[in-house]
C-alpha cells in the first residue's frame, strides 16, 4: 500500500489478488483432509489384513479403494468384491460413484455430518452404503443416528469384510 492511500479502497482494489490467496489456501486445506482421511483408512485396511488396491483404474474412474482387486471386481462370477470410496464432505459429488460401480457393491466413506435424509435415501435406491466414524452414528446434531441405511466403519469391518466376504481378508 502507498503512503495516502486508503486501506479500504486499497483492500477492494486488491481483493481479487486476496480472494486468489484465500482460495487457494482453502483447497490446500481439503486436499491435505482428503489425503490424511485416505491415509487413516488405508491403514486400517492393512491392520485389518483385508486384500485391497488403492487409486486402479477402473474404467475411467479411480477409486480409492478395490477390494480385493481390480480383477475380481471385473469378474461377474466375483461376489466379494466390493468399492470403498473416500470423501470427506459429500455434497451432491457422492452422485460420481454410480459410474465407478462395475459387479461388486459400492461403499462411499465420509466424515461429513452434513448429509441429508434425502440423500441417503436416494444412495440407498442407488445400492451405495454410506459409512461414518462410531461418534457420528450417535450424533444428535447429525441424521445418522437413527438411518438404518447408515452403517459404523465397525460395521464396515465387522460385518461386511469379516462376516459376509471373509475372502477379502489375507490368509494366516
Amino acid at each position: 500500500m502507498l503512503r495516502g492511500d486508503d486501506p479500504v479502497e486499497a483492500l477492494v482494489r486488491g481483493f481479487g489478488k486476496l480472494d486468489g490467496l484465500f482460495l487457494s489456501a482453502a483447497q490446500t486445506r481439503k486436499s491435505r483432509a482428503g489425503l490424511s482421511f485416505e491415509h487413516h483408512v488405508k491403514r486400517l485396511l492393512v491392520d485389518g489384513r483385508v486384500l485391497h488396491e488403492a487409486q486402479i483404474a477402473v474404467g475411467a474412474r479411480r477409486p480409492d479403494f478395490v477390494l480385493p482387486d481390480v480383477a475380481a471386481l471385473n469378474d461377474p462370477q466375483r461376489t466379494e468384491s466390493l468399492i470403498l470410496s473416500l470423501k470427506t464432505t459429500l455434497r451432491e459429488r457422492w452422485k460420481q460413484l454410480g459410474l465407478e460401480r462395475r459387479h461388486g457393491a459400492v461403499f462411499l466413506a465420509t466424515v461429513d455430518d452434513r448429509v441429508s435424509t434425502p440423500a441417503i435415501e436416494e444412495m440407498a435406491r442407488n445400492d451405495i452404503v454410506l459409512v461414518v466414524p462410531e461418534s457420528l452414528k450417535k450424533s444428535k446434531e447429525a441424521v445418522y443416528e437413527k438411518q438404518d441405511k447408515v452403517i459404523t466403519f465397525r460395521d464396515f469391518f465387522h460385518d461386511q469384510i469379516r462376516t459376509r466376504r471373509p475372502a477379502l481378508l489375507l490368509a494366516g
